[in-house]
């Protein structure tokens, strides 16, 4: 037990010579390097004043430590707000796409019923053969609005009036058109640039005048000519996508690729004061 005391005082006696001789070592280093003569008064005085900057120096820190967390929790909630509101933006930007979209399609497709003399009967795309959509297909409209056999059907593409095909069948309610894809269909046509006529079927223009050989080529525009007066003219059909013909042949023989992409066909107008009534 003395000896447990004994040891505990010589710990203390220890580290009590150990403070003093760090002081003295300190007076010592302050006094060479000083050019002022030693004064006890004046160590103390320094002495005090470098533990009150270091306390100062230490409330500043944990002060800047606390507003820099306080700082922190701000633009944490500023960047919460600002990830909200831009949501909230990519949404109304989604939105207002769409409604621009809409009004597109509304515009191309029911804006331009006053344009030109025909009476244009609006009409949308609701049927038809699965595999066979290429021959004919049904649109919601028929003799009730005044839709008679053969009239031209029209899409605007672009804003510009398209071929789709006519009418080959009319009911009360709805009616059947063959487009232009279907080889069955003659369309007597032009082209636009040069003014060479020929009649285009299955998406093909035959009879088409050898000597357009050297001043037509591939994406040169085909209309309608309005020749028999079966269909208006200038009525967009498609443009060039070969040209072929044998050299003891007469005419050329052109392929056409349609402007209205039947894939995604959804309305159509049917232009009235052609055709024929349905017995």
């Amino acid at each position: 037990m003395f000896k447990g005391l004994s040891f505990q005082k010589h710990k203390k006696d220890f580290f009590t010579l150990f403070i003093l001789v760090a002081l003295s070592i300190g007076m010592l280093v302050y006094t060479a390097f000083s050019d002022i003569s030693f004064k006890p008064k004046q160590v103390g005085l320094d002495l005090f004043s470098l533990i009150q900057r270091g306390i100062v120096n230490t409330g500043k820190f944990f002060s800047q430590t606390a507003g820099s967390i306080s700082e922190l929790r701000n633009l944490k909630k500023e960047y919460d707000t600002l990830l909200k509101e831009y949501a909230e933006y990519q949404q109304m930007k989604q939105d207002y796409e769409h409604l621009e979209q809409e009004n597109s399609m509304l515009r191309e497709q029911l804006g331009f019923q006053e344009e030109g003399a025909e009476t244009k009967i609006p009409a949308m795309v609701i049927g038809g053969e699965t595999n066979n959509f290429f021959k004919s297909f049904i649109i919601n409209q028929g003799s009730n609005k005044g839709i008679k056999k053969d009239m031209p059907v029209i899409a605007y593409v672009d804003g510009y009036q398209s071929l789709v095909g006519k009418v080959v069948e009319v009911g009360a309610l709805s009616s059947v058109v063959k487009p232009i894809t279907d080889s069955t269909l003659y369309v007597p046509a032009v082209l636009q640039k040069f003014r060479y006529r020929g009649l285009v079927n299955g998406l093909v223009m035959d009879f088409v005048s050898r000597e357009a050989s050297s001043r037509i080529g591939c994406g040169d525009l085909v209309v309608t000519s309005g020749f028999n007066g079966s269909y208006p003219e200038n009525i967009y059909i498609g443009k060039v996508k070969s040209i072929s013909g044998k050299e003891y042949e007469t005419s050329l023989r052109l392929e056409i690729e349609p402007f209205v992409d039947f894939f995604r066909l959804e309305y159509v107008f049917v232009l009235a004061g052609e055709g024929k009534n349905e017995n």
